[in-house]
Parts: C-alpha cells; structure tokens; sequence
C-alpha cells in the first residue's frame, strides 16, 4: 500500500496517527505496545502544538505505522512541502507509471543490504522523450539539540547514483529504470524519492507525485538475504 498523505487528514497527527492505524488493522492499545510508549503519550498528541512530542515517540510510530517519519513530522512542526519552480509540463508531455518491477511497497531487506529497484514508466503523451533522466529529491533531514548534537530524524536509503539517464522514449513506449540502493544499517522503515527531469535538470512535470522506493529494513538472520539471486535487469 503506498503510505497516505498527511495533507489529507485534517493536519492533525493524532487524526492521522488513527486513520493509519485503522488502516493497518491496529488498536490503539497494539499501536503503544509496538512503538514502546503509553497511552498518554498517544493522548498528548491532541494537544499540538502546545505541547510536542519527543523525536523518539515520532520515529517509535512511524516505524509501526510504516510511514517515513517525515511525514509526522510534516504535523509536528507545521511543514509545508515547497511548491516546485521550474516550468510546466510541455502540452502533449505525460508519463505513466506502470509497474514495480522489482522490490514493491514493504519489501523487507536487511540491515546495510544491497538492492535494486526497478520501475517501469510509459510515455503517454505525444512528445517524445529526449535527454532526460530519473532524479533523487531526497534531502537529509536532521534537528540539532539544544547543545549543538546532530541527530538524523530517518537514515534513508543510499542510491549507488542521484540521477539515472533515460534512453530515448517515443510516444507510446515504455521504459525501465533501474537503481541500485544499500539500506540504512539499523531496523526502519526507509523512503526515497524520485522524479524525471530534463536535460537542463529542470522537473518535466512539477505536480505529478512521482515515485518512490520503500522498504522495511528487518534485522533477520544473514543467511535469509544471502545469495538472493540475479537482479532483474533492464530493457
């Protein structure tokens, strides 16, 4: 299931923080049993933003409720995802996605492991695709405590490369593309985000959502990701 998006739940977290959990066929009381906190913590969250949640609590409930914990803290501390500059999308311009070829929503790998991601877009549109290529917009995200300390908020996933070239793509066709990503060394829930640019850089379609990447980094046994076989390999 593609994680919500919090624009849609009244900007409250503790609304959001229901819904997911409703979602994911979880009580409130499994919720605090999984992410380690009490049921006043959870309660606390209605009280927003008088009183804040610690960053611990936050990243506990995002791991059991399988969201980046950017997302919560897009209610947290009031975020607003900075509206895209660059140009509008040529007329006749579109694209698809089709499919996740490999590593779909949730996969589960395990700590600091090696994976490839491969999605498959289509060229909806009349324009031909020339020059452009798949683009990471992640941004490193960490708080800084009241002594100067560093703290990152999610590790997030590594990409062997931020931009991965397209060949050329004629109306009609479909392409895949390929990354490859080594996952954060500690058990999370781990995102990365992706859009097409062009070859100037530029978004070629600034409000489209885009794709993503998102697995679940599990502390299992080594031998259960060992020799996992041949990637899957583009067209």
């Amino acid at each position: 299931m593609r994680p919500p998006d919090p624009q849609g739940s009244d900007h409250r977290l503790d609304v959001f923080v229901r819904q997911r959990s409703a979602q994911l066929g979880l009580s409130l009381t499994e919720l605090c049993r999984r992410a380690g906190i009490s049921r006043q913590t959870l309660y606390e969250l209605e009280r927003l933003p008088h009183k804040l949640p610690s960053l611990t609590t936050v990243v506990a409930l995002a791991q059991v409720l399988d969201v980046h914990p950017m997302r919560l803290l897009q209610f947290v501390f009031e975020l607003v995802p900075m509206k895209d500059t660059h140009r509008r999308a040529r007329a006749g311009d579109r694209s698809a996605f089709v499919a996740d070829i490999t590593c779909p929503d949730g996969t589960a790998v395990g700590p600091g492991q090696r994976f490839e991601k491969i999605w498959s877009l289509q060229n909806v549109g009349t324009v031909p695709w020339h020059g452009r290529a798949l683009q990471c917009r992640d941004d490193e995200v960490a708080i800084y405590d009241t002594v100067g300390g560093r703290v990152l908020v999610s590790p997030g996933l590594r990409p062997d490369q931020r931009t991965v070239p397209l060949p050329d793509v004629a109306p009609g066709e479909t392409v895949q593309v390929a990354v490859w990503f080594t996952a954060p060394g500690q058990p999370c829930s781990a995102i990365s985000y992706w859009k097409l640019v062009d070859s100037d850089g530029q978004l070629c379609f600034p409000a489209s959502a885009g794709l993503w990447v998102q697995v679940r980094v599990v502390a299992l046994a080594a031998s259960a990701f060992a020799n996992p076989g041949p990637a899957v390999k583009s067209a």
